[in-house]
């Protein structure tokens, strides 16, 4: 098969492990003898110097800026849709592809997608991990967002009215049909579904996976001090990381709990990354609490097997991360909030222990009790294991992938191009 990926981020340039997942499917596409191709956003693309015969970089994305949206891209919107409609089509005639793939839409335009289902109706397959489907769009939110200076709320109300209607299109002037929608998870599903309207019989779960050979437990030492804590992730909001501090120093502060030490990987929001140095700094936690830098994916077992529990304290709704499988195939004690899809592979008190999001008391508990208790833990972390040795693998992944996909291409060269 002849397989478009289209995708707003790509490895080595992704922001999170969504694109590092796109990227090893796209591998092992390739490895079993597909042609494909990845269509992805221009984030940072200047700095790729080596060939990539098999990426194109150069889709506009909504905002470049991360953490900051700029006025400038409402006036370039209309522009850059033209260029990345064009890009699409071009890259569609040259490449003709069997299935159109689409594996991330956060910042990029919907109208991307609603191209990809005209060039190839009946062959574009949607794998959907977040709301982007029902999320607003980033011009649109910045414009409706108010500004932190109170006397420039109404000035940006009206200069909004004006630059909306003058450069951006009219909300749902096109609907996108979503004729093949795989789901991460079930939680998922249900929202396509619920929330977006798609018919059930055009969705199907195909939970993501990782490698778990990849990921060897070592032998744990029950009596080792301090206990490790790990936080693996982005540092936004709504990733809850401001809950594991707290919990830290509930622990260390009102219970004398000084054998513990969590340390913060990752990057995200300046703004909220200074919130969280300054939860430190409040609570003198720089001795329990440190910031490491973000790991390249190659480098993610080894660092797993330096510590004992990851928290994931995730206040929104998560579709269904890979740092929980990673985590729990690599021997260590999840302790998480059971938002989103995070239920379908994590269990209270079977294969990991689950707080309420946004509770510290709670999280805190957590942790205290596997301090009590190491004979939990280390049978905490042996089901963990087999939980993603059983469900969790990528290879079972791309063996759905692949099958689905052949699936469409037989209906499709038939006539028959709907969901199932």
């Amino acid at each position: 098969m002849r397989i478009l990926i289209i995708s707003n981020y790509y490895p080595p340039l992704e922001i999170g492990g969504w694109g590092q997942l796109t990227r090893d499917v796209a591998r092992r596409l390739q490895e079993r003898g597909h042609q494909v191709h990845v269509l992805t956003g221009n984030h940072r693309a200047g700095e790729i110097v080596s060939p990539e015969p098999m990426v194109t970089r150069a889709l506009h994305l909504e905002s470049l800026d991360l953490a900051h949206y700029r006025p400038r891209y409402t006036l370039q919107y209309r522009r850059r849709e033209r260029q990345n409609r064009q890009l699409l089509e071009n890259v569609t005639a040259v490449f003709t592809p069997d299935i159109i793939f689409i594996n991330g839409m956060w910042n990029l335009s919907k109208s991307i997608a609603l191209q990809a289902e005209k060039l190839r109706p009946g062959r574009v397959v949607y794998y959907i991990a977040s709301d982007w489907p029902t999320d607003t769009d980033a011009h649109t939110a910045f414009w409706q967002s108010p500004p932190a200076n109170p006397r420039l709320r109404l000035p940006k109300r009206w200069l909004g009215r004006i630059a909306r209607s003058l450069f951006l299109p009219v909300p749902n002037k096109d609907r996108l049909a979503f004729p093949h929608v795989l789901c991460v998870s079930a939680f998922m599903q249900t929202y396509m579904v619920e929330k977006v309207g798609v018919p059930p019989a055009q969705t199907r779960v195909v939970h993501n996976g990782i490698d778990v050979t990849k990921f060897t437990p070592k032998k744990r030492n029950e009596e080792q001090r301090p206990l490790r804590l790990l936080y693996a992730g982005g540092f936004w909001e709504i990733k809850g990381v401001d809950t594991a501090v707290k919990a830290i120093a509930i622990l260390v502060n009102r219970q004398n709990q000084t054998d513990i030490h969590l340390t913060l990987i990752g990057s995200g929001h300046p703004d909220y990354t200074r919130q969280l140095r300054a939860l430190i700094q409040k609570h003198r936690l720089a001795q329990f609490v440190t910031f490491g830098d973000r790991v390249p994916r190659r480098q993610m077992p080894d660092l797993l097997r330096q510590f004992d529990v990851l928290l994931f304290p995730s206040t929104g709704p998560e579709a269904l991360a890979r740092i929980t499988q990673e985590a729990m195939a690599a021997g260590l004690i999840v302790i998480g909030t059971t938002t989103g899809g995070t239920p379908e592979i994590l269990q209270d008190g079977q294969n990991g222990l689950t707080f309420t999001a946004g509770d510290a008391a709670m999280l805190a508990g957590k942790i205290a009790l596997l301090r009590r208790d190491p004979a939990l833990g280390a049978r905490l972390a042996r089901a963990a294991r087999q939980t993603v040795e059983e469900k969790f693998t990528f290879e079972r992944m791309v063996d759905e992938l692949e099958a689905y996909f052949e699936r469409i291409c037989e209906c499709a060269s038939g006539g028959y191009a709907s969901g199932e």
